[in-house]
């Protein structure tokens, strides 16, 4: 089967949603698959690596930080993939490449599936003036995309509960992202493990409390180190890896608090370094409740690490109560957990991490996941695709010039 990939961003940059396009690729050509994978190049310059194919772009940082969206381009790019004649399109992004995704579907008339990753209903608040007047915007730019599917991808519940809110009847499959897990299995060598901890004046000796992501308001960091400035222990360390746009505003939070001296920010740290990190890792925290599934969730607990994170519905299948981690509602439970996870024995801390790690690689491997995104294609296949000669007008229009 030839497999077109469509996202608005890919490596070298960081995300959940990079690393889901990445492990799903992986896998469907180890599966024996021809796939190809259309972005945004870092630049305006338009061309192609191997597989993939980078559309020159622009930043639009004042839209929403590190979001950037395509210039225009000779239609020779599209119509190369076109000629290819891929069977399916999986879309990924609901921006920039999404428009071109619909063109070459349109053309080549395949069918089209879209995994949603993001809950935008966490992020109106940089687009929209109000809470009321963003929502409103999201559910129906959600049905506008949507509309132009045969089925959609959910990684959680969670995401299928938010577009059921939004009265969207496409076929929905609710499969998890699955991560090539091989690489979190090594134990993290001695020396390579005094690097870090010298690199960045961490303390040998104490646990280290661990949050991997993007530092953007929507991850709520802020709630985390208010839990943890309250609670009176203060025998462990918290490692903060990554950037974004509320990075300076914590940094400056935690110089002038308690917690100075006890939190660290290692900025962006390159994805071929971040299982090292994992690692270092005692527990894991989060606060987030913009996750559709949190992928740094299964990274950590992979690794080894448990988690203690804010009850989201996303956590559901990920988290086992008590087993790999804890979610809890109060400030109250976060003490009693973080307390019960520092006190542990160094027996009962490895039997715990063990079952963490033995259940994520049972149940979140990117076998699974691509086996399960393959009989979603098969079902899309299979589906008729309406004439909708109106609704794809942009399409007709497209054809009589050389640029998109």
């Amino acid at each position: 089967m030839k497999v077109l990939l469509t996202t608005d961003r890919y490596y070298p940059y960081v995300s959940g949603v990079i690393t889901s396009v990445m492990n799903l690729a992986k896998e469907l050509e180890k599966q024996g698959h021809d796939v190809k994978i259309l972005t945004l190049s870092e630049t305006k310059s338009t061309y192609v690596s191997g597989n993939i194919i980078y559309v020159g772009s622009f930043d639009a940082g004042k839209i929403y930080p590190d979001v950037r969206l395509k210039h225009v381009i000779k239609r020779k790019v599209i119509n190369d993939i076109i000629d290819w004649k891929p069977d399916i399109i999986h879309s990924n992004c609901e921006f920039s490449t999404f428009f071109l995704a619909k063109i070459i579907a349109r053309s080549c008339k395949i069918p089209m599936v879209h995994t949603y990753h993001t809950d935008y209903e966490d992020y109106v608040h940089y687009v929209a003036m109000t809470k009321e007047m963003g929502m409103h915007i999201v559910k129906r730019y959600i049905h506008y995309v949507s509309s132009y599917m045969q089925r959609l991808i959910c990684p959680t519940q969670k995401t299928a509960a938010i577009l059921s809110k939004y009265n969207i009847t496409v076929p929905m499959d609710i499969i998890p992202t699955g991560l090539d897990l091989e690489r979190f299995e090594a134990e993290l060598p001695i020396n390579r493990r005094a690097e870090i901890i010298t690199k960045y004046g961490l303390n040998p000796t104490l646990p280290v409390l661990l949050f991997i992501g993007r530092i953007g308001k929507e991850k709520n960091i802020e709630e985390i180190l208010g839990l943890l400035e309250k609670n009176p222990r203060k025998d462990y360390q918290f490692l903060i890896v990554g950037d974004g746009p509320n990075k300076a505003e914590l940094e400056n939070k935690v110089a002038n608090s308690s917690l100075k001296g006890r939190v660290t920010f290692t900025g962006m740290v390159p994805q071929a370094e971040i299982a090292d990190y994992y690692k270092l890792g005692k527990i894991f925290i989060s606060a987030s409740q913009s996750e559709t599934q949190g992928l740094t969730y299964i990274e950590a607990l992979s690794s080894g690490v448990p988690l203690i994170c804010k009850k989201d519905d996303c956590l559901t299948n990920v988290i086992l109560q008590g087993y790999n981690g804890f979610q809890y509602e109060t400030a109250q439970d976060f003490d009693k957990y973080l307390n019960y996870l520092l006190d542990l024995s160094q027996k009962e801390y490895a039997k715990l991490s063990a079952f963490a790690k033995e259940n994520a690689h049972k149940t979140f491997s990117s076998t699974v996941f691509c086996d399960k995104v393959l009989t979603c294609y098969d079902a899309a296949i299979k589906k008729p695709i309406a004439n909708r000669f109106f609704k794809d007008f942009y399409y007709h229009i497209s054809k009589a010039f050389p640029f998109v």
